[in-house]
């Protein structure tokens, strides 16, 4: 019974990750159309990565992982907090924001070309959950990059709003920004089957966030 409610999370997981994700990528660039704000394009475009990746882990679940398949998974699921920390540098600082575009440009770009060139380890893509084991050394080392400084970025600017304005949103957002960043930091350390299930709570309770923002910005329409 253990190992088919394990497998169930794994399955499922990501579906219902790619449903919340979708409804969330939908509702900030809804929130874009009416104040035309850059970080919430960013955002936007940040959460729609989220979506592809948790949709290509739902795919492995039932056809397995092609290398393809798996070479494009990894270079988003790479850059995605990169990009949702990018879009938190640009509410708080415009100028910020355009020296980290540039910062970030640079490695993934250089992420693509090694991953493109690396070889991918086939024997791992039938694992079920497979985060970033398959590649080799030389390209993961290049994935700190982009996760470490985007996470500072994102959850380190919702807790500094929380902290200024204690408003329970940006509490929410730090949080689900910490448990997505938590999942594939497991991942790193052979926990790949963390990466599904706190990619999944991390998502729900940024979005509860986000939720509670619109909210408080009706009130105050």
């Amino acid at each position: 019974m253990i190992l088919n409610f394990d497998a169930a999370i794994q399955s499922f997981a990501p579906l219902l990750t790619t449903l919340i994700s979708l409804f969330f990528t939908i509702s900030v660039f809804r929130q874009y159309s009416k104040r035309r704000k850059i970080y919430q394009f960013i955002w936007g475009i940040g959460l729609l990565i989220f979506s592809v990746t948790t949709l290509f882990e739902f795919i492995s679940e039932i056809y397995g992982w092609n290398i393809p398949m798996y070479r494009a998974y990894y270079v988003l699921i790479a850059s995605l907090v990169a990009i949702l920390g990018l879009g938190t540098v640009y509410l708080f600082n415009r100028r910020a924001g355009k020296y980290l575009t540039l910062y970030f440009a640079i490695v993934i770009t250089a992420l693509i070309i090694l991953t493109l060139n690396a070889d991918v380890n086939s024997e791992k893509l039938q694992e079920r959950v497979v985060g970033g084991s398959a590649m080799p050394a030389g390209v993961r080392i290049i994935s700190p990059f982009l996760t470490i400084p985007g996470s500072i970025a994102l959850i380190g600017g919702a807790l500094y709003s929380w902290y200024i304005t204690r408003r329970s949103y940006n509490l929410f957002i730090a949080i689900g920004a910490l448990l997505v960043a938590s999942g594939g930091g497991l991942s790193r350390f052979g926990m790949e089957w963390a990466l599904y299930l706190l990619e999944l709570f991390g998502v729900a309770v940024m979005y509860i966030g986000f939720i509670k923002s619109e909210e408080v910005i009706k009130k105050r329409v």
